[in-house]
């Protein structure tokens, strides 16, 4: 068993939790955070195998929790890229309408992205449609010019160096197998050891 003792355990090299792990020792500097990750290398599921978007939160309800968080993640995402220089394009999105029974929810995503305080939309035609993307068949479109995007993996990788120079360990190769709880821990048991945290 590691002669460490945490504070903190983290499961899930991803990008959950790693910026859950991030975040916690950026504001607690004194603690001992550990992340488990079962695979070789972080980022090896869902986070680094997307399609890479940062959504512009055009498609949530206005006012809710989800549209205000989506708005101010990408906004701070693409600060982060831009922070620590990994790649990212903010190229936009088209939204197209294929039918006229379409452009109702077309101009009703435009009033919902307008709320959620997406700046820059706007409603082209298809001429315009065309301007952007040629083969594209629509007869209306909403252009929505925030959307991006990066590669998650590359952020991850970021996100766990920036856990380590805090302090934080990270073990890959670790596969949470079992967890034991008493009153004053619990220990993980893991296929690169056991690990004790509060």
């Amino acid at each position: 068993m590691p002669s460490s003792r945490f504070d903190i355990a983290v499961i899930g090299g991803g990008i959950i939790g790693l910026s859950t792990a991030m975040h916690l020792t950026h504001a607690l500097p004194s603690l001992r955070a550990l992340v488990l990750e079962k695979e070789n290398e972080v980022a090896r599921h869902q986070s680094g195998h997307n399609s890479g978007v940062i959504h512009s939160g055009v498609y949530y309800r206005p006012g809710s929790l989800k549209s205000q968080m989506c708005v101010q993640g990408a906004a701070e995402m693409v600060e982060f890229c831009r922070e620590h220089s990994i790649a990212h394009e903010i190229c936009g999105k088209l939204i197209v309408a294929t039918s006229e029974g379409e452009l109702v929810r077309l101009e009703a995503l435009l009033r919902r992205g307008q709320a959620n305080g997406i700046v820059g939309l706007k409603l082209v035609d298809r001429d315009e449609i065309r301007e952007t993307e040629p083969y594209c068949g629509g007869i209306r479109g909403l252009h929505v010019p925030g959307t991006g995007i990066t590669d998650y993996a590359a952020v991850c990788r970021k996100y766990a160096d920036i856990f380590i120079a805090s302090g934080g360990t990270l073990r890959t190769s670790a596969r949470v197998t079992r967890l034991l709880h008493s009153a004053s821990e619990t220990v993980l048991e893991t296929t690169a050891g056991d690990f004790p945290a509060r």
